[in-house]
């Protein structure tokens, strides 16, 4: 994901899903792959007015800026 991606935040089933414009990766975050390896796990996404880290898991690009 790039800075201005247009992003969909999906939540648990019985809430209704947000867009969000992709600001950055959440280096604060961090998880870990199977060889030990640090990975980001989280981003910042800015959505009714409010930047939030949010899991990637989450997240699903819907445009890419240019």
């Amino acid at each position: 994901m790039k800075r201005g991606d247009l992003v969909i935040v999906t939540f648990w089933p019985q809430e209704k899903s947000v867009v969000g414009v992709f600001i950055a990766d959440d280096v604060e975050c961090w998880g870990r792959d199977p060889s030990g390896d640090k990975v980001v796990t989280r981003a910042h996404i800015l959505w009714e007015g409010q930047i939030y880290s949010t899991p990637l898991d989450q997240l699903e690009v819907i445009n890419e800026s240019r």
